[in-house]
């Protein structure tokens, strides 16, 4: 069976290389070729990369008209897996344009896409804003959490194909709770990856309270030099002499470490320990190089997450909430804490898969799948959500208490 299958994907990617375009069939025995060999953990090569899984894979890709339809049954078998960092992403995704930026073009500007500055989930009721970015054209046409966006256009809404063709302005239609409500966005053509940066700088902001000043900034996420050296610089230059600060972890993608941590601590000594642990199971470990530094912000803190903080901001979570250096507020994160590998990086490929290979424990502790619990707990719910960020709310109060002990 290995032989004929290696036989006909030889014969596959011969025919790629001569039409100059991938078929569906040849797209799947490469995704199912590199999913088998490099997955995490090697039992889920043994519990799922099965013959009877490939043959009814294989008959379902046939039916694929194209990279599109194919994901589709693809993303279920991988979802099938309970492993994070694992998905199979098309040019219609959102995600696309942030991993190419990550991991191909290695550029935050590129590659750019049309979008509103939101993330959403779609859900049976369609697509619902997880998140919003401020300053972008969803904040700005006064969308919010929980809005379920029932068209484009009087199209059948799509985050980013209902965007796609570059006009000005779009007509949304909204439901609110029970309100129906119609409102015109007006996209940026951006990389995601860019957006997530301007909206970082952007959010950060100082608010008086009896004489007392406290900060905000809100950390999208971590996955580029320009994002970590603003960052630095946002804290040393308007925060270090606050007498309190917010820090927002929620949404966005992962990606931070050490280097994230260090505006809030004096020294790197009771940083955590992190092991590594590959698809066959060997393990390393390490630790942070040891620094000191000459100024840190040493003024209480709150960190705010929820089931959008996911990898690398785990990271942040886990050392804020061992140290107690913060009060965390909010929801459990997403416990999503492996390695993710990119496959299919070429460029002038309409998809990308991304595939986790490892898993990483912080002090010989599991944080995927199991993510990390908040000081305290406060909902926020999805479908339904509130007009007021009840999350935020409570944050501004604890650090309100805090700054007058």
């Amino acid at each position: 069976m290995e032989n004929l299958k290696w036989i006909f994907t030889s014969l596959l990617l011969i025919a790629l290389l001569a039409e100059g375009a991938p078929s569906t069939e040849a797209i799947f025995e490469n995704f199912w070729n590199e999913s088998k060999k490099n997955i995490y953990e090697f039992k889920r090569k043994k519990t799922f990369f099965s013959d009877s899984n490939y043959d009814l894979l294989k008959k379902r890709a046939k039916k694929a008209r194209d990279v599109y339809q194919l994901s589709g049954p693809i993303n279920d078998f991988l979802n099938s897996m309970n492993v994070s960092h694992t998905h199979f992403y098309t040019d219609h995704d959102f995600e696309f344009y942030f991993l190419r930026s990550l991991f191909v073009t290695r550029d935050i500007s590129n590659p750019k896409v049309h979008h509103v500055g939101a993330q959403f989930k779609l859900t049976d009721s369609g697509y619902v804003i997880r998140e919003v970015l401020k300053n972008y054209p969803a904040q700005q046409a006064s969308l919010q959490r929980g809005d379920v966006i029932l068209s484009c256009n009087d199209k059948p809404f799509h985050p980013v194909t209902s965007f796609a063709d570059g006009k000005s302005s779009y007509r949304l239609k909204v439901r609110r709770r029970k309100n129906l409500l119609t409102t015109t966005v007006s996209p940026v053509h951006e990389s995601p990856h860019q957006s997530f940066l301007n909206a970082m700088n952007t959010s950060s902001r100082t608010i008086t309270f009896k004489k007392k000043t406290f900060g905000y900034i809100r950390l999208w996420t971590g996955t580029n030099q320009k994002i970590l050296d603003s960052f630095t610089k946002l804290v040393k230059e308007k925060f270090l002499d606050v007498d309190g600060l917010i820090l927002d972890l929620r949404g966005g993608f992962g990606g931070a470490w050490y280097d994230y941590l260090d505006p809030f601590f004096e020294s790197r000594k009771d940083y955590f320990q992190w092991i590594a642990i590959d698809k066959e199971g060997q393990r390393s470990s390490g630790g942070p190089d040891q620094k000191n530094y000459n100024w840190y912000y040493k003024g209480p803190m709150v960190v705010l997450i929820n089931e959008g903080v996911r990898s690398g901001k785990e990271s942040l979570a886990y050392q804020f909430k061992k140290s107690k250096r913060a009060t965390l507020i909010g929801e459990k994160t997403a416990g999503a804490f492996t390695a993710g590998l990119a496959v299919f990086t070429d460029p002038s490929l309409n998809y990308f898969l991304y595939l986790a290979t490892g898993e990483m424990l912080l002090d010989g502790n599991r944080i995927e799948g199991v993510g990390v619990v908040p000081d305290v707990q406060v909902p926020y719910p999805l479908l339904n959500a509130p007009d007021e960020d009840p999350q935020l709310a409570k944050a501004i109060e604890v650090i309100k208490r805090k700054m007058r002990e």
